[in-house]
């Protein structure tokens, strides 16, 4: 047979046949590529024109990887997403969310900022702010999507910026960064090529007085409008440096860095181990530390990850999708990465973003952790989910009884602006709260009363999301105000009160309750059935010593009983009366759900079984509750624990009983709280759980403890070293574990050593960092909606932040004080002076000098030994900036609340005659008590009524970013010594209320409880040199500052403090200790 091709032809045949296969092969390796499933939804509010830029470039990558919707259909830019539609022709219509969101795998967040009327119906070239047409993530979309997001396993949630920015409202925005598990900070920031070019838009440039940059630049903007500009003498680099942490390179097995120069925000992660990719923005040293004094980092979360049992998600702080250059067609192989590597290699689409979604849409989704969920056991009809052991409550693990080791927290009702009885904390913050706790390596919650429903629900929803199970002890709260007036617990109107708490709890815990609304209580459709993850119930207050000795006294033959769950032995009337509530709570939801939950009733060391020899107070060892004499009966099968609230520095006894005082731990130190914990211990039969231990992080101080342990006047890191410490205390005494208290900051709350200084309706609207009680949380409220205000930190980023205008500005090249600044917030009045020269404490000393209340004060102040200044204005304060060690705050005597109340009033400390006139030349330290006059019983001794000096001022940084951060910073100095800051809490000013600007009025002649609104503070200031006064500002005149050359400062009213949540150092420490603890690790 004759050939048909010799074999050149056929050699130039297979040559030209193999040149078409590679010129072709992008195109028949993608045909012959598998296609593969993903039913997407896209949400795009952002769509001002057909180029559909925001989404365009996640729909081609969608389709060049062969991703189909169910239907077998591929992904089209123009219909396949929800939100805005362009029709042309000035015509547009909006797609909602779909009715059934079911069937979705993935839903993607591409830009919701939306579509404004310059922008639709015009060019808006410029970047002009007009009104807007459609835009912002809505909070019933963020709803629907968690609702989606929860009742599956496996979805995805992908978002970007802009998701939660302008315009999108507070409450959409809470929802959805609790779906992705961050933070916002409220700064948004973009580098530009060219500062002066129209790329920059028109609102961003309004800001400034006047926009004059030239060159490239970093623009950042926060909420509220303020601009901070990098110019090119700041920058290294163009563009903020993306690269992948090593969490990212594992779970995405991407690696490399690349140039992103687009809009981007400013996040944190609720959970650093979650930040898969960062942002180093191209800031110089010196750059850096002015941007670390806006509150901001160099370094910036660019993708977050978070993973939990129930879906997983992802968040792009960048505008990543957008890409306006998108061929045209996808169906060929390579092209991404060709590219990536040579026609685009400044691309951040490219280079980055493509090769990151193609990981993430392979192997980034349909993620869930396996959960660990409570185990039930049943018997006769009745499931339990706990009991107790000889010293621990148990649960089942594996169809076994284990030890279990209470880690938690206490809860309390109130947030910053609320009372309690207004239950105003909202569903995504208790949702935001207990993530938080989990994360701490918490097991369980308790709170003391009925929540509203947002707090089952949200505890219901992170159940279902989290790892491990978060338990619940829940209280029922009595009447404290009827225990006390009635004296007697059995009296109906304490007794039905109670019952009616018990029986809504049972209710509200199994899903099955309705409230209406009463005045002081939760109310509303309480649905969500948590029965499963309560742990127990711990019902009643800390009691009342001397209502329970009346009850006793009232209800002679009272304290038998025996009923079908619970019984008493040898049992006091009150006892007998706990006794009767627990049973009616078991056999109620034994009865009503077919339940038992481990029972507890609530204690303290004032109503211990222990005696006390060395109480010098006969309240706080005259009654006892025993909890021995309560026995669960035997159709009880969930057991019974005791329940202590128990602190090291309260009662008196603990600082002066020499067993404890002197007792050795098991870390060989002397600790008085280990101590009583192991007396505690060994009286009782039954587990014991210490409710309640901790110390607070506040300024001011109430109680003394011998070992430090104090009520007050610590550091966050103190805190947590001393919760720490206690806890240790806890386990090593072989306790069933322990409940920090507390969760969160309490602003409403008050406390014996200043109660009587501020005004009782107005507490919960700023933060008094002089009252303990209000601070012993592990997390903050820190003034500032998204970011705090100022933070002294020898910066002044934070004062050009707030747009603070000098008070006084020298125009004398010779005057050691150049300007003089003030600002305020919730919680402190700031000062700041800038100087023209570094100080030098051997020879610079400067002395303010404020005037609070018209009508007093003093007319002279001492400047150190020498010198002194001369006022036609009353000095209420002087403020002494002397040194490190000696810096301080005084008081007019005539104005010393302190003095007035023990000296005057109550007759506690040595007559100060001169006290009582005005302008009488004398200034007083500013103190708070700690201890009226003690006699300890034990041993006769007699200690002299105790104080403290509060108006000492401590030198430090009080930034938490900062690795100097200490949180009872009052003063800071910058590295150059040229600017000091200064923050004064409020009741150190006498202020009862700075929400109303309300001061303590004239204590002579209205007493404690008078008070006068002030529109302004008067201030002054001299400073010398060796002692010798160098000048004033305002400047004298014939020897006196003058009142109407002084400076004012006001400050606006306010109704609904401004705060955001800070999880303080304590949190850190706390999340430390309960990693490593466990049942039996601790017992002696």
């Amino acid at each position: 047979m004759k050939k048909l091709f010799t074999k050149s032809q056929a050699a130039v045949f297979g040559v030209v046949i193999g040149i078409l296969l590679l010129l072709t092969s992008p195109f028949w390796l993608w045909q012959l590529a598998p296609d593969k499933t993903l039913e997407a939804l896209i949400i795009d509010k952002t769509v001002p024109d057909e180029t559909y830029r925001e989404h365009k470039g996640l729909v081609w990558i969608l389709n060049n990887g062969k991703w189909q919707r169910r239907n077998g259909e591929h992904y089209e830019v123009k219909s396949d997403y929800s939100g805005f539609k362009p029709l042309g022709e000035d015509e547009y219509k909006v797609k909602p969310l779909p009715e059934n969101l079911e069937k979705y795998d993935v839903f993607y967040l591409a830009d919701q900022y939306g579509v404004y009327e310059e922008e639709f119906f015009g060019s808006n070239s410029l970047g002009e702010r007009s009104d807007s047409i459609y835009g912002g993530l809505q909070a019933e979309d963020a709803d629907r999507l968690r609702e989606a997001l929860i009742h599956s396993e496996g979805k995805t949630l992908i978002a970007e910026f802009n998701t939660f920015a302008d315009p999108t409202d507070d409450a959409a925005r809470e929802k959805i960064t609790s779906l992705l598990n961050i933070s916002w900070s409220g700064w948004i920031g973009r580098y530009f090529p060219d500062l002066s070019s129209d790329e920059v838009p028109v609102w961003v440039k309004e800001q400034e007085k006047s926009w004059d940059y030239e060159g490239p630049g970093l623009v950042l903007v926060n909420k509220d409008n303020h601009i901070a500009v990098f110019g090119e003498e700041d920058l290294e680099g163009e563009g903020a440096l993306f690269s992948y942490t090593d969490a990212g390179e594992k779970k995405l097995g991407a690696e490399g860095e690349s140039r992103y120069s687009y809009w981007f925000d400013i996040v944190e992660a609720n959970n650093q181990e979650e930040v898969l990719a960062t942002y180093q923005l191209p800031l110089k040293k010196k750059a850096e530390k002015e941007l670390e004094g806006y509150g901001i980092p160099s370094v910036i979360p660019a993708v977050i990850q978070h993973v939990n049992a129930k879906y997983s998600s992802y968040y792009f702080a960048g505008d990543f999708a957008d890409e306006a250059e998108v061929p045209g067609i996808y169906q060929t192989k390579g092209l991404d990465v060709w590219k990536g590597k040579f026609s685009s290699r400044d691309s951040f689409y490219w280079n980055t973003y493509v090769p990151l979604m193609k990981t993430i849409l392979e192997r980034g989704t349909g993620l869930h952790n396996e959960q660990e969920k409570p185990e039930i056991a049943g018997q006769n009809g009745i499931k339990t989910n706990s009991r107790t052991g000889s010293e621990y409550i148990q649960v089942r693990k594996d169809g076994k009884w284990e030890d279990f080791l209470v880690k938690g927290v206490n809860m309390g009702i109130a947030k910053p602006g609320s009372f309690p009885g207004e239950t105003a904390i909202t569903k995504e913050e208790y949702l935001r709260w207990f993530r938080a706790i989990g994360a701490m390596n918490s097991n369980a919650v308790r709170v003391y009363t009925l929540h509203p429903p947002g707090f089952y629900e949200a505890f219901y929803e992170y159940n279902q999301t989290a790892e491990h199970p978060l338990y619940l002890f829940h209280g029922a709260w009595v009447n404290e105000e009827n225990l006390v007036s009635e004296r007697n617990a059995y009296s109906r109107l304490v007794t039905d009160d109670f019952k009616t708490e018990l029986k809504h709890m049972v209710d509200i815990v199994h899903g099955n309750a309705s409230l209406p609304e009463r005045p002081g209580h939760a109310s509303g459709e309480y649905k969500y059935d948590i029965s499963e993850y309560v742990l127990g119930y711990m019902i009643g207050i800390e009691w009342d010593p001397e209502a329970v000795l009346q009850t006793n006294a009232g209800n002679e033959g009272k304290g038998s009983f025996s009923g079908k769950y619970f019984e008493t032995k040898n049992a006091s009337p009150f006892e007998g009366w706990i006794a009767r509530m627990m049973d009616y709570t078991a056999e109620y939801e034994s009865g009503q759900y077919g339940w038992q939950h481990t029972m507890s009733f609530t204690n303290w060391v004032t109503t211990d079984l222990l005696d006390h020899p060395a109480e010098p107070s006969e309240d706080e060892d005259k009654a006892v509750v025993d909890p021995n004499h309560i026995l669960p009966a035997e159709g009880f099968k969930a057991g019974m624990f005791a329940s202590y609230h128990i602190y090291p520095y309260y009662p008196d006894f603990l600082n002066y009983e020499k067993k404890y005082v002197n007792y050795i731990d098991s870390q060989g130190e002397k600790n008085n709280y280990a101590g009583y914990l192991n007396d505690l211990k060994k009286v009782h039969s039954m587990p014991v759980l210490v409710a309640e231990f901790g110390v607070p992080a506040s300024r001011g101080m109430t109680h003394e403890n011998v070992d430090g342990m104090d009520q007050g006047h610590h550091s966050e890191e103190e805190q947590g070293k001393i919760n720490k410490r206690l806890f240790e205390s806890i386990m090593d005494e072989g306790y069933a574990g322990g409940l920090v208290f507390t969760w969160q900051d309490e602003w409403f709350k008050r406390t014996w050593n200043t109660m009587d200084y501020d005004n009782p309706d107005r507490r919960p609207f700023w933060s008094n960092m002089q009252t303990n009680e209000q601070h012993f949380g592990l997390l903050a409220f820190e003034p500032g909606k998204y970011e705090a205000g100022i933070y002294p930190d020898g910066l002044t980023g934070d004062w050009d932040k707030l747009g603070a205008e000098p008070l006084f500005k020298s125009s004398q090249k010779e005057d050691a004080l150049k300007a003089l600044y003030a600002a305020s917030n919730e919680e402190y009045l700031y000062l700041r002076l800038d100087y023209s020269r570094p100080l030098d404490w051997g020879r610079d000393s400067t002395y303010l000098m404020l005037d609070t209340i018209k009508g007093q004060g003093q007319s002279t102040v001492p400047l150190g030994n020498e010198a002194e200044a001369a006022a036609d204005f009353g000095v209420d304060y002087s403020i002494n900036l002397t040194g490190e060690d000696t810096s301080n705050m005084m008081v007019d005597s005539y104005y010393d609340t302190f003095y007035f109340q023990y000296g005057e009033l109550l007759n506690m400390l040595p007559e100060r005659p001169y006290a009582a006139q005005k302008d009488n030349g004398i200034f007083h330290p500013i103190r708070l008590a700690l201890n009226k006059e003690l006699t300890i019983p034990s041993t006769g001794k007699t200690l002299p009524f105790s104080s403290y000096e509060t108006g000492k001022l401590m030198f430090g940084n009080a930034n938490p970013e900062s690795e100097d951060f200490n949180s009872l910073t009052d003063i800071s100095l910058s590295d150059d010594r040229k600017t000091l800051e200064l923050r004064i809490p409020w009741l150190l000013l006498n202020v009862k209320d700075p929400s109303s600007r309300e001061i303590q009025g004239d204590l002579w002649q209205s007493g404690l409880s008078g008070s006068s609104i002030i529109e302004s503070i008067t201030i002054g200031a001299a400073v010398t040199e060796n002692g010798k006064l160098a000048g004033t500002a305002p400047a004298m005149t014939d020897g006196v500052i003058k009142e109407e050359d002084s400076f004012k400062y006001s400050w606006k009213s306010w109704e609904e403090p401004q705060y955001h949540e800070r999880l303080k150092q304590s949190y850190w420490i706390m999340k430390d200790a309960f990693s490593k603890a466990a049942a039996g690790g601790g017992a002696k």
